[in-house]
């Protein structure tokens, strides 16, 4: 039943993630941008046309782009897990897990940081039916056992080493850009036109306790840190290809780059896809034993 109940809900959310960012990409209207003068003062300039018509128009091309992406490999990874779940690989489990903990942050975020449009009650469906479809799937995955699935050539370290440097990445980046503002009184000239930094805030309030989470949950060599490996690396995966389109998409129209954030997490992403794809390569269908593994309960 829990696995029936599983597939409807992951059926829905793939519908319904299809719909919003198939809309996001080709839905358009008649008009141009707008500048406006916000409550701040500031000159803000809005998309003034398609879904995101009173949204900022630097916000809705990073939403473009991250909508295309979607349609190109977070719903193609997502249907591969879905399919992997059903014929009971735990590597479809994990991978699973990561995509639904993606589309509920990813939605989440839009439900709260966009303006209203047509997909308002989409974006809250998908967030809200991905964060029960993430704990139906987890009931489904015997944690305990989940070392006995790891080759015994998983490089530990490198895991913990890598969810540590990004954490600090994210908070050194978001950090060294808000307290500046808030010190200053002012707000972001690019973001002009939103009410607050929802992105910031998500980082910083959920991603970065996933992956500081993850690192010490390895590094004490609980059982709960291979799961969340795998949640963190998952959405460390698709992350990892939408931040060098972010940056690559404005390079590429307004010739400009800021290279003292660009290259470091470029070189990050880079890793990422390294270190995820090497996660999954040691997740075994197959329990194995091997002396190394002394997991300790979280």
């Amino acid at each position: 039943m829990n696995k029936r109940t599983l597939t409807v809900f992951t059926g829905v959310i793939l519908l319904l993630v299809l719909v919003a960012a198939a809309t996001g990409v080709f839905y358009q209207t008649a008009g141009a941008h707008i500048n406006f003068i916000t409550v701040r003062g500031e000159h803000a300039t809005y998309q003034g046309s398609g879904l995101y018509y009173y949204d900022p128009a630097s916000v809705t091309l990073e939403d473009i782009i991250w909508d295309v992406i979607d349609l190109c490999l977070a719903l193609p990874l997502f249907v591969v897990a879905i399919v992997l779940t059903w014929r009971g690989s735990l590597r479809g489990q994990l991978l699973l897990g990561g995509m639904l903990f993606y589309f509920f942050y990813k939605y989440m975020q839009y439900a709260v940081m966009l303006s209203f449009n047509p997909m308002f009650l989409v974006y809250v469906a998908i967030f809200a039916m991905s964060a029960v479809a993430f704990f139906l799937n987890l009931g489904g995955i015997k944690v305990s056992s989940l070392p006995a699935h790891i080759s015994a050539h998983f490089p530990r370290w490198l895991f913990i080493v890598f969810t540590l440097v990004m954490s600090v990445a994210l908070i050194v980046l978001w950090l060294g850009r808000i307290i500046p503002y808030t010190l200053a009184g002012r707000f972001p000239d690019e973001l002009a036109g939103l009410t607050t930094l929802v992105t910031q805030a998500f980082d910083l309030g959920m991603v970065v306790p996933l992956l500081l989470s993850t690192a010490v949950l390895l590094w004490r060599r609980s059982v709960w840190g291979y799961f969340l490996g795998g949640i963190s690396l998952t959405f460390g995966f698709v992350m990892c290809i939408t931040l060098p389109a972010w940056i690559a998409v404005p390079l590429i129209q307004a010739g400009q780059l800021n290279l003292i954030e660009a290259v470091p997490f470029l070189l990050l992403c880079l890793i990422g896809l390294f270190v995820a794809g090497r996660f999954f390569w040691s997740v075994q269908e197959k329990e194995t034993v091997h002396p190394r593994c002394e997991m300790v309960p979280a």
